[in-house]
């Protein structure tokens, strides 16, 4: 998730919705207007598809999907089709950490070179990274990102997590453990493989016998290349307002984002983080102590969603309006899942998308509103946005696209920039797009997906680097030569 609206969002649902009132229970007539809800959103947005399931206290009292998981197929979304929910895999990661906490085979704040002493740190200071330091983004090992952009990969063995663990090793660190804060897909990797290695099986085995099985979240997995039937992803455009796009995933950072789950499993996670650590199968997953440091608020953090926030064990922690909010959101580029928690009203919602749009948020003010009793409101309706305007090209000396040429690691994948014929193209999540020259070093995206379409990207050289820019924000750095 890029940017975030959420937390506005959020404070003026609860605002609409008065002090501390408990969701009313889910009559036909309370289901009724939630399936109104979701399909106003939906028909006004121009959604592929959504999914929501409610928890309140112990049950699920809603559950169901609107729309297409694949538009083509005209096949439906559902609670139970599949997606992969990106970094809400996080939580789930540091579930199976505790659960050898519990054990007594790991501790928070033992460093971690104890557990793996074959991973050898470049930087001396990673020696004395903790777990917990992992698990709160307060390591310093720098972010990392999900590989080959949004393309199914071919399958990597079981060795691929210990491959990237020993990477992550040689990367200096951007601060010496616990002295800052850095969102890190590369630490939740390396918190997977203290999971494998002293789990004593690989972390996808680990988890579907330790935590999934546990909390009965049967359709849960890290094996993504064995669903079938995964949910399409779509990137909104302007004049195709859905253009298909494939989610990134790759195996080797499988414990920061590459789960697959279903609304009707992870309503099942929020049923047993909300009532103590007591499972649907009745098992006590964790205890109350436990998850209570799960959901303690531990580091100064910068919300994926956007604005200040707190950070737990893998979860996004506020309090607005008085009410405890757990939180948190994961997006593959175009799946999305979004689990929202709050305790004291016994309250959790789940929702998964199949485009990232942040136009669609307010609905969880108006999912909100309707358990509390109320009204929702009409959703807004809004056409697709307006087309950019069309940028007109500079010249350029002969050969001086050429600099810039090469693959790209950035915080959205692996990127390359090629040219053809006299056009330079970048291929960004996925997308080819026409770079457009405003100057010889910068150009303006034409596309007509609107996440890309008419934005500035630029080329900065310097200390023997070429980075990447989108206005004023550093995308990644150039790690090879020519492409294409």
């Amino acid at each position: 998730m890029r940017m975030d609206r959420l937390t506005i969002f959020t404070a003026a649902a609860l605002a609409g919705c008065g002090p501390a009132k408990p969701a009313a229970p889910a009559t036909s007539d309370v289901s009724a207007r939630l399936d109104q809800v979701i399909a106003d959103v939906v028909a006004k947005r121009d959604l592929p598809g959504m999914a929501l399931a409610v928890v309140q206290g112990d049950r699920v009292i809603y559950s169901k999907g609107h729309g297409f998981a694949d538009i083509a197929a005209k096949r439906p979304m559902t609670d139970s089709t599949p997606t992969v929910i990106g970094s809400t895999s996080k939580p789930l990661t540091a579930l199976a950490v505790l659960r050898l906490v519990a054990e007594n085979k790991l501790a928070l704040d033992t460093p971690i070179v104890r557990y793996i002493p074959e991973i050898k740190f470049t930087d001396p200071r990673g020696s004395g990274i903790t777990l917990r330091q992992l698990l709160t983004n307060r390591s310093g090992i720098v972010a990392g990102f999900s590989g080959a952009a949004y393309q199914r990969p071919a399958i990597q063995d079981s060795a691929a997590v210990g491959r990237l663990a020993r990477e992550i090793a040689t990367i200096p660190l951007l601060f010496a453990p616990g002295q800052g804060y850095k969102y890190s897909n590369r630490g939740w990797v390396l918190a997977g493989y203290i999971v494998e290695r002293v789990g004593g099986m690989p972390v996808e085995d680990f988890m579907a016998k330790e935590v999934y099985g546990p909390l009965g979240m049967t359709h849960t997995t890290l094996e993504f290349w064995k669903v079938p039937d995964i949910a399409q992803g779509y990137w909104e455009g302007i004049a195709i307002r859905n253009h298909p796009g494939n989610a990134s995933v790759s195996r080797e950072y499988g414990p920061a984002g590459m789960m697959v789950s279903t609304v009707q499993d992870m309503a099942k996670l929020e049923i047993a983080l909300m009532n103590g650590g007591k499972s649907v199968t009745g098992q006590q997953f964790l205890t109350p102590a436990l998850l209570a440091e799960a959901f303690r608020p531990q580091a100064d953090a910068e919300s994926e969603l956007g604005g200040p926030t707190k950070y737990g064990l893998g979860w996004e922690v506020d309090s607005m309006l008085g009410t405890l909010t757990i939180k948190k959101a994961g997006s593959v580029g175009t799946l999305v899942a979004l689990w929202v928690m709050l305790p004291e009203r016994h309250l959790g919602l789940v929702f998964t998308f199949n485009r990232e749009d942040y136009q669609a948020l307010p609905v969880l003010q108006s999912v909100l509103k309707v358990l509390a009793g109320g009204t929702a409101d009409s959703f807004p309706s809004s056409g697709p946005p307006a087309a950019p305007p069309t940028p007109v090209a500079v010249n350029v000396a002969p050969g001086a696209f050429a600099k810039w040429i090469g693959s790209y690691d950035t915080r959205n994948g692996d990127a390359k920039v090629y040219q053809r014929g006299d056009s330079l193209f970048a291929e960004l999540e996925g997308i080819d797009i026409v770079l457009v020259p405003s100057s010889d070093s910068s150009f303006v995206q034409w596309d007509d997906r609107v996440h890309h379409a008419g934005n500035d990207l630029s080329f900065h050289r310097g200390r023997g680097q070429v980075t990447i820019w989108s206005g004023k924000d550093s995308l990644g750095i150039k790690v090879s030569g020519k492409a294409k």
